[in-house]
């Protein structure tokens, strides 16, 4: 099986290409100013092909949070051969977890019935490929949620010290 089949397509396989990109879909003097720089420094250190200025990992990090942009993580993600997925808010309502397990399944169900139709005719396109991907993040976020909700169901029980009888008594 080639690895390539394993990178998500679409996505820069460089961080620093996709803060690239990040520059080029946000507001570049707004990002400056808050990062106290000027708009030029903060252009050449996003252009990766610039010698002299370079994006500091604590920069790449401010960027991410003021623009509400992942591509930089989601790309050193897929880099390093993971792939980033939004943890879902936690959960406590009992009631949830059946749900959540049904969810699941559904999704489960979807994922691998996306993959049975695309491989019908003995192969998968670049089409299928996305609408599987599409398919099984769905699958990896129902999960995420499942965690959360039986972390939700987790309670502490009371700690007892053990009494030791004797056989003598």
């Amino acid at each position: 099986m080639s690895n390539n089949t394993l990178k998500p397509k679409g996505l820069p396989q460089c961080p620093q290409d996709a803060a690239y990109l990040l520059g080029k879909r946000a507001n570049i003097s707004d990002l400056a100013r808050k990062l106290g720089m000027s708009p030029n420094v903060l252009g050449n250190k996003l252009n990766p092909d610039q010698e002299f200025h370079k994006l500091s990992l604590g920069e790449a990090v401010a960027i991410t949070e003021l623009a509400n942009d992942d591509a930089i993580i989601e790309s050193w993600a897929a880099s390093r051969g993971y792939v980033l997925v939004k943890v879902p808010d936690e959960v406590s309502c009992d009631e949830e977890l059946s749900d959540q397990l049904m969810k699941l399944s559904e999704e489960m169900g979807a994922a691998l019935g996306e993959i049975r139709h695309a491989r019908e005719d003995g192969v998968i396109d670049s089409i299928e490929y996305e609408q599987i991907k599409k398919k099984l993040m769905s699958t990896v976020t129902e999960a995420l949620a499942l965690k959360a909700v039986v972390k939700g169901q987790v309670r502490d029980l009371p700690r007892h010290t053990a009494t030791v009888i004797s056989k003598e008594a």
